[in-house]
């Protein structure tokens, strides 16, 4: 063979063998294993937590006290029960508490086990125009569906009078139940007016000091 060739040869043999061993003093380095994700831990879901009945309509709180859900007195029987809803589950079936013909109107009743939901029905104008289109009645002081019920100045039905009278109310009447405390009017302007009047909520206190019932809303002229 000619000793180009033969040289040629060589230099391939030596090529081959260099591909093949690792160079001295060196680690072959391993390919590193992808770390795992970690899935953060879902956020608590915010509930319906605090109903709070107002003069002028009802006010829904979640967990976190953030405004999820209100009406006031005039809204719409569905947007009410919407909320009503949200805090305590589905609306009952309506009965009806039937008006006098003249001053009081015929009311739908929605009756959750502790909060009855009134709304007139058959009314003769627009909601807005009649003086109390719709009201709600509290008569228990636990929570319904694990939504607590409350007055803007944190009064309960089974708390006492010395609660009540430490919350300033604005008025009083005498009551079936014993005596109603009034709060949170609409226009404070018209609480002593003779010829006016303004939606507030009503506190029944029974002769022995203990909150039996709360109502909004209650005329500051004491019409109901």
């Amino acid at each position: 063979m000619p000793r180009r060739l033969l040289a040629i040869a060589a230099l391939a043999v030596i090529g081959l063998s260099g591909c093949a061993a690792p160079v001295p003093g060196t680690t072959p380095t391993a390919t590193p294993e992808a770390e795992p994700s970690s899935t953060p831990s879902p956020e608590p879901e915010a509930v319906p937590a605090d109903l709070v009945v107002r003069g002028g309509g009802v006010e829904l709180y979640d967990s976190e006290g953030t405004l999820v859900g209100s009406f006031v007195w005039a809204d719409e029987t569905e947007t009410a029960l919407e909320v009503l809803e949200l805090a305590f589950g589905p609306a009952p079936t309506p009965g009806l508490r039937e008006g006098d013909g003249t001053h009081y109107a015929d009311f739908a009743t929605y009756d959750f086990m502790g909060l009855i939901y009134f709304t007139a029905v058959s009314l003769e104008k627009p909601r807005d125009e009649y003086f109390l289109p719709s009201i709600v009645q509290v008569d228990t002081g636990e929570p319904i569906n694990g939504v607590s019920i409350r007055t803007v100045d944190d009064l309960a039905v089974g708390g006492d009078l010395a609660a009540v009278l430490a919350a300033s109310p604005q008025l009083d009447y005498p009551d079936p139940l014993g005596t109603a405390y009034l709060f949170d009017a609409v226009d404070p302007s018209k609480i002593t007016a003779l010829d006016d009047f303004t939606d507030m909520v009503a506190v029944m206190v029974d002769p022995d000091g203990t909150i039996m019932r709360i109502v909004a809303p209650y005329q500051s002229r004491a019409l109901i």
